[in-house]
């Protein structure tokens, strides 16, 4: 595999995958199936032949080795083929016609077909050079599969980076049109405050209520809010460009972003910025799911 271990350099990658491959050998016919999904950490289900489970902790082990997060699904399928030898578990099949010799004296007219006690699992045994060839060969297959399965999280992981830029690039766009306004927020809703205050006290107390207004303007006031959002942005960019497994610190961010996202909105004194506001929101939250998917 060229991929390094728990290493993607500067590649993004997403945690959604899939690998599939058929394998005919001499003996033995499987396939291997591997699945990945987003997950907060690395989860794997093995689904293995009983013939085949003494290999679950070097299966597991590999995937370790080259994944850091996400669900994966490994399912192998096994089939003895025309060429394979027969090999009797005699002690597993005296143990079955224990078994089995104790639900006829039961069910007298139950009948047993000894084809269908050859396919039982743990009946047929592989021979020890059969199993030491099937061995080797899963695991190399195995590492085949995982390179397929990172090869293609990469491909979309690359999807996902275009689609994170298009979103930061709506966000900026949003930001843009409450730029022209930033500066003339403040005096605006305080004289707004003003002109309610006098239309509703005859004769108010002009150095009081100047104090009221100065502070209640300052509170609309979104230039920090709108200076950190920017700062968001470059920093996304920053982890998109570096790369690496940067899933978690993106979801770091994601939050950051939505907090300056709500505060924007619970300060929003003008229609304009109410709507720019929403706006942000929902594009941060599309942002959220995106990232979500991230190694």
């Amino acid at each position: 595999m060229e991929t390094k271990k728990n290493s993607h350099g500067t590649a993004i990658y997403s945690m959604t995958g899939s690998a599939h491959i058929e394998q005919p050998g001499e003996y033995f016919d499987f396939t291997i199936d591997l699945v990945s999904v987003n997950s907060r950490f690395l989860e794997i289900y093995l689904k293995l032949p009983d013939s085949l489970r003494h290999l679950d902790a070097t299966l597991r082990t590999m995937l370790k080795n080259w994944l850091t997060r996400g669900k994966i699904d490994v399912i192998i399928s096994l089939k003895m083929n025309e060429q394979a030898s027969l090999c009797v578990n005699e002690d597993f099949l005296k143990s079955l016609a224990t078994a089995v010799n104790a639900v006829t004296a039961q069910f007298p007219a139950a009948s047993v077909n000894a084809l269908e006690i050859l396919q039982y699992p743990g009946v047929l045994a592989q021979t020890e050079q059969q199993r030491a060839m099937l061995d080797e060969k899963i695991i190399t297959t195995f590492e085949e599969a995982i390179d397929i399965l990172i090869r293609n999280r990469e491909q979309e992981g690359q999807r996902l980076v275009l689609e994170l830029k298009n979103k930061l690039n709506l966000i900026s766009a949003e930001l843009d049109n409450i730029a022209p306004i930033l500066n003339e927020l403040s005096t605006l809703e305080r004289q707004r405050l003003l002109d309610k205050v006098n239309s509703l006290l005859p004769e108010p107390d002009p150095q009081r209520i100047e104090q009221e207004v100065v502070l209640a303007a300052q509170k609309s006031d979104i230039a920090e809010e709108y200076d950190r959002l920017r700062s968001h942005i470059s920093e996304t960019l920053n982890i998109l460009k570096t790369g690496g497994n940067c899933g978690k610190r993106l979801d770091f961010l994601m939050q950051e972003f939505n907090r300056e996202a709500n505060t924007m909105a619970s300060k929003a004194s003008s229609l304009k910025v109410t709507k720019t506001a929403v706006e942000l929101k929902v594009l941060i939250e599309q942002l959220r799911e995106q990232v979500q998917n991230i190694e």
